[in-house]
């Protein structure tokens, strides 16, 4: 079973990126060759794989918070505990870079790289893949992309449908691995499995 939030991703994201991929595809075809008037969509499609990489983890966040919360015997207490667990959270505020995730699932008891890296192999590789996305992002975002070459800041050097494709397959399986993981922390804290 999985969660909510990740439901939504295989489903509501899944279908976002879709559509962005469908109008690559007008725009530039579909046969292999050098593609001209797509980089806009590379862009856009980059954009919309960090936001909704960062909905997906605040919301997985907020669904462990709330199973952890209803462990409670007391529902004031539960109130409370359920506060202090997503007041000002750092994915909040910030992007769902690797270190932000970490923050925000560390009040739940978790290092929850270390056991996201036990639960599947590579999971190192594809969090560098993060790294590489929202740092990608940032530089579209804040139309310092020239800056950021200059400086060596950007991985891989120019995005294609390529890029995008395996930056969301990374996330696919980043985004199965922390749903376990959250759900697995919730049974060991002698809860019952929430989905």
């Amino acid at each position: 079973m999985a969660s909510k939030s990740l439901m939504d991703w295989r489903s509501d994201a899944a279908a976002a990126f879709d559509e962005i991929e469908n109008a690559h595809k007008a725009v530039g075809g579909s046969k292999p060759g050098r593609r001209f008037l797509t980089q806009q969509l590379n862009y856009a499609y980059t954009m919309l794989l960090a936001a909704r990489f960062q909905g997906f983890a605040r919301a997985l966040h907020a669904q462990t918070a709330d199973a952890i919360a209803l462990g409670a015997h007391d529902a004031n207490y539960a109130e409370l505990l359920y506060g202090s667990l997503t007041n000002n959270t750092t994915l909040e505020r910030n992007n769902a870079h690797p270190n932000s995730i970490a923050d925000d699932f560390a009040r739940f008891g978790l290092d929850i790289w270390a056991d996201v890296d036990r639960e599947r192999s590579r999971n190192d590789e594809r969090r560098k893949k993060l790294w590489a996305l929202v740092t990608w992002r940032n530089a579209i975002a804040h139309d310092d992309i020239d800056a950021k070459l200059k400086r060596g800041a950007l991985e891989p050097l120019t995005i294609s449908l390529a890029t995008c494709r395996g930056w969301r397959s990374a996330l696919n399986i980043l985004a199965t691995s922390l749903d376990k993981v959250a759900a697995d922390r919730c049974q060991a804290l002698g809860l019952s499995r929430p989905w």
